[in-house]
């Protein structure tokens, strides 16, 4: 496979603030601090010398990361692989050809559509394109069945719908006929086309995943994150997150009036195009100094290893008990681009795989479990403290007179915890500053006007 070409990046000691000034979110995120990243530069400046390293020890989408990197050594640190891939392309971007890019997987694709993952997936591609169609003249019977049928890995044995089951039936014919075949080469489609990808977007993911891994290491991250960025975009879901697939149907059986224009938004659009577009984003991105780094780890072993010595710590921990990975498995799935088990469900004595195509192995977070974030907030803070390093905190306060999404726990007992390690604590308010909402109607508690605060320890 032809490796795309790129530009080797001038060394240099010291990173420079990119001349347009303006913060890119890779992929969209829950909890995203794109528009926080001013007062978290200026909190930063307050406990610690400017040109300190920072660790930011829960990276997550890479946006404070990229914008802390303008001005300081960096190191981003979060246990989750697609973190760290993000992280390390928004830190050291490539500078690729995309029209080569083009050129080669355009040829990948040719021959996939030949004999490889788009040949066994061409059944469902046809029959979906056939139910598009159907429900833009005002018939969505097909598409809401395809829908509920799930991906391959997790469609039900008794798919009512004869012709849904019948081109289920001859794709997984066809994968198990293809020679040779890696279940890498396949795996966007058989985890996750149908429930947050159209097929042919799914075999597209595949094909682009296999040309990105298979790159020389200068350019693979760069081509693996811009995958990943252009999945979040194409995402088929209210939210663009990977937490809750779309229902087609009311619970009483009565297809959903946003459907079609919420399948004919996204699952119409073009791969490559997305990827593209995200390969020149990543590039337009300035290059950190050459000491900035990303890293896969939890934040215990890291602050734990010799990698983490003099600085000033940012954490932004997650707030409430949804965990996460729940929202970006499938992007971790891509990093990782592994064949992974499908954790499962029982439901009135059945068992069946769970219906987002979730990891068995997802990470869960102890700061999202109640009875474990105590502890988890005092190892933080106590491992940094013995470092004798300053540390911010992102945290957002529970307002139980709005109703807002419950958090794991309360501000107070936060700054309780930190003033046990640290001589001065100081809770500073972010202004007004509003979170993603979850995709569930009953979910999208009021948000609060003061939704975001900095802990500042010194």
């Amino acid at each position: 496979m032809k490796p795309a070409s790129v530009a080797t990046a001038t060394p240099r000691d010291t990173p420079t603030v990119p001349a347009s000034g303006e913060p890119w979110r890779p992929i969209h995120y829950l909890g995203s601090k794109l528009r926080a990243l001013a007062s978290i530069g200026e909190a930063l400046d307050a406990v610690s010398e400017p040109n300190a390293r920072v660790y930011d020890l829960f990276a997550g989408s890479g946006t404070v990361s990229r914008w802390l990197a303008n001005t300081r050594p960096v190191t981003a640190v979060d246990i989750q692989e697609y973190s760290r891939i993000i992280c390390s392309a928004l830190l050291h971007p490539a500078q690729v050809d995309t029209q080569s890019v083009k050129r080669d997987i355009q040829d990948l694709t040719d021959s996939s559509e030949s004999f490889g993952v788009h040949f066994a997936a061409a059944p469902l591609i046809e029959l979906e394109v056939e139910a598009i169609d159907q429900a833009s003249r005002g018939d969505a019977l097909l598409l809401a069945d395809m829908i509920e049928a799930g991906s391959l890995m997790t469609a039900n044995t008794e798919i009512a719908n004869k012709f849904v089951r019948k081109a289920f039936h001859e794709a997984k014919k066809r994968i198990s006929a293809l020679t040779g075949h890696d279940p890498q080469a396949s795996m966007v489609l058989r985890h996750f086309g149908g429930i947050y990808f159209s097929y042919r977007q799914a075999a597209d993911l595949d094909v682009i995943l296999a040309f990105a891994h298979s790159s020389e290491k200068l350019e693979r991250e760069t081509l693996v994150a811009a995958a990943l960025s252009s999945a979040s975009e194409l995402v088929n879901t209210v939210g663009k997150q990977f937490a809750q697939p779309i229902r087609p149907r009311s619970k009483l059986g009565s297809i959903k009036p946003g459907l079609v224009n919420l399948a004919m938004r996204d699952r119409l659009r073009s791969t490559l195009s997305a990827y593209t577009n995200s390969i020149e984003k990543y590039a337009s991105q300035p290059n950190a100094a050459d000491s900035s780094i990303a890293i896969r780890s939890d934040y215990r072993d890291f602050m734990a290893s010799t990698a983490f010595d003099g600085g000033v710590v940012y954490a932004d921990p997650p707030y409430t008990r949804d965990h996460y990975s729940r929202f970006y498995h499938v992007l971790e799935t891509m990093a990782l681009r592994d064949d992974p088990a499908i954790s499962s469900n029982t439901v009135r004595g059945k068992t069946s795989p769970s219906r987002g195509a979730y990891r068995e192995d997802r990470h869960q977070s102890p700061f999202c479990i109640r009875s474990q974030a105590p502890e988890a907030f005092d190892e933080l803070f106590s491992g940094v403290a013995k470092k004798d390093m300053p540390i911010v905190v992102s945290y957002s306060p529970y307002a139980a007179e709005k109703d807002a999404h419950p958090r794991v726990m309360e501000m107070g007992a936060v700054e309780e915890i930190a003033g046990r390690y640290y001589a001065k604590v100081e809770l500073v308010s972010v202004g007004e500053f509003f979170h993603s909402r979850l995709n569930r109607s009953d979910l999208n508690k009021e948000i609060a006007r003061e939704a975001e605060f900095l802990l500042l320890c010194k």
